[in-house]
């Protein structure tokens, strides 16, 4: 398997008849590093960031990102994917876009993308804070048992270290995280790493982990990410477990860059997928 950047990840080329292509590698699979890609699909967050593209480029919209809401219908392949984009209504203020990709007769994730352009209206921001100091957390790297291939592309640092199952006794986790080529985060980069980490329920529940698959991911963006928000990449993030039974289980996420200004919110929905009994 040729090693694959972001910035490759990212790119997308016109396929001919209106639609873009993405390059699917198992560089960005979410199967664990100990098994072949191919065990897996292309996660979540770079789906995502590949919607909100997708929607700008074909329809040259340059009116900041607000939601990118995707539903995964099933897991893409390690094949060019293609992205259809189609305007649902647009004007100067608001552009309502919806996607749909997938592989020849296999669609594999729809979605919403709305772009809104800034105006006059009441302010009442939401809250800043004072995230623990970057400089105190080690670099904390997935344990390749478990940890996905994706994440050879982010690097984490944990507030606290790694607790997982059972060692959290909150609802919640903090982390830092950057892409690891250490440009400076933009739209697509933050929709990336609002999914780059394992769920919260893991740190909170015994060995051995419930397995799960996403079903919606929902993003909301405060706006254009500034330029001086986080230059060289890093943003603080932490994420809840909202709720987790009867099979499915809705996490959310808060993005903040270093400074404590917010950046977006997240929610996730995940299918606890059935576990098979051992052999034997």
């Amino acid at each position: 398997m040729t090693q694959q950047t972001l910035d490759e990840a990212l790119t997308l080329t016109p396929d001919g008849e209106g639609g873009l292509i993405a390059p699917m590698n198992g560089a960005f699979s979410n199967a664990p590093r100990m098994a072949p890609p191919e065990r897996g699909s292309p996660f979540g967050g770079l789906m995502a960031a590949l919607a909100a593209k997708a929607a700008r480029e074909s329809l040259g919209i340059t009116t900041p990102l607000r939601t990118v809401a995707t539903q995964f219908l099933i897991g893409a392949k390690f094949e060019p994917m293609s992205i259809t984009s189609e305007l649902l209504r647009g004007g100067r203020s608001a552009s309502y876009v919806s996607i749909r990709a997938g592989q020849p007769e296999r669609l594999a994730m729809t979605g919403l993308v709305t772009f809104g352009a800034p105006g006059d209206g009441p302010e009442l921001r939401a809250a800043s804070i004072i995230p623990p100091p970057l400089g105190d957390q080690p670099l904390t790297p997935l344990d390749p048992q478990f940890g996905p291939h994706f994440t050879d592309h982010v690097e984490h640092r944990f507030v606290g270290g790694i607790q997982l199952f059972g060692r959290n006794e909150t609802d919640r986790m903090g982390v830092w995280m950057r892409t690891v080529d250490g440009k400076p985060l933009d739209e697509a980069r933050l929709a990336f790493l609002l999914d780059a980490t394992f769920p919260v329920y893991w740190t909170m529940l015994p060995a051995p982990p419930a397995i799960s698959a996403t079903a919606d991911l929902r993003y909301d963006f405060f706006g254009p990410i500034p330029e001086d928000a986080a230059p060289d990449g890093w943003a603080y993030f932490e994420f809840v477990s909202r709720d987790s039974h009867g099979g499915w289980t809705v996490e959310d996420a808060t993005a903040w860059a270093p400074d404590g200004r917010p950046l977006a919110v997240g929610r996730q929905l995940r299918k606890v997928l059935a576990q098979r009994p051992p052999k034997g």
